[in-house]
């Protein structure tokens, strides 16, 4: 669980076409802070036949040089066709 220690977080950003990893993309780590600024941008190369077939996974993660690195926080950027 993360506590309000200093942390080294960084951004990881997935295309995915369904379930399937395509492509990664990643932020430098920010090292030893609760409040970074994330000025960056990233592009993928995607078919426009399959645009709506793909999303973003975008993960902020803490950097660990022991163990894993934990997943502060989360959200898919999805097309939603009812």
């Amino acid at each position: 669980m993360l506590s309000t220690r200093w942390q080294n977080p960084y951004v990881k950003v997935w295309l995915q076409f369904g379930e399937k990893r395509i492509e990664k993309r990643k932020t430098p780590i920010f090292n030893c802070t609760l409040n970074p600024v994330f000025n960056e941008s990233f592009s993928f190369n995607v078919p426009w036949e399959k645009i709506r077939e793909c999303s973003l996974d975008v993960m902020v993660m803490d950097f660990d040089n022991i163990g894993r690195n934990e997943l502060i926080g989360r959200i898919l950027l999805a097309v939603h066709l009812s």
